[in-house]
């Protein structure tokens, strides 16, 4: 056998053994936090798109109107329908891509790109110190208090790194040992 075909041969010319693995870390990487990221994005819009059950529910598109109303931001209400009519189906296309695998890059810099707004939003009602409940999971908070603050920040600016991060590295590919 030749030297060159041994793995600390392979090591020493710069092939790392992420490379040689049964599976590449940074392929189970991006796999898991596509799953994940995506995952929450198309969890957020389905509980701003669930239509409620009852007059009493917290859940759907109202609820979110009322949300965005919340953050008093002088917004004509035309532009409030557009944003509420809009972000869910942005959450959906884009989770549903990043799952899917299908324009991954550009699905993570869309979610980047509304993550960096959220984070604003968020802070703006902070800034103006205000007491603004989150519409983000529609009636249901996983992470944070139902009252935006900075818990809804870190949340936000977590998802935004991983979105950058996907949106930033190239699709790694899912190499099998020979």
């Amino acid at each position: 056998m030749s030297q060159s075909a041994t793995p600390a041969a392979s090591e020493h010319r710069g092939e790392s053994a992420l490379r040689r693995g049964d599976l590449s870390v940074l392929w189970a990487t991006q796999w898991t936090m596509r799953m994940l990221l995506g995952g929450l994005f198309i969890f957020a819009a389905w509980n701003k798109l669930h239509p409620a059950s009852s007059p009493q529910a917290m859940n759907g598109p109202q609820t979110f109107a009322s949300s965005v109303q919340a953050f008093k931001l002088g917004l004509p209400d035309w532009a409030i329908r557009a944003s509420v009519s809009v972000t869910p189906w942005l959450e959906v296309v884009s989770g549903l891509a990043l799952i899917l695998g299908v324009w991954r890059r550009g699905a993570a810099l869309i979610m980047s790109v509304m993550l960096v707004g959220f984070i604003l939003l968020i802070a703006s009602v902070l800034w103006r110190n205000m007491s603004v409940e989150c519409g983000c999971f529609g009636k249901l908070s996983p992470f944070c208090p139902k009252s935006v603050g900075w818990c809804n920040i870190a949340q936000n600016s977590v998802m935004l790194l991983v979105a950058l991060f996907l949106t930033l590295t190239r699709p790694a590919s899912m190499r099998l040992a020979k």
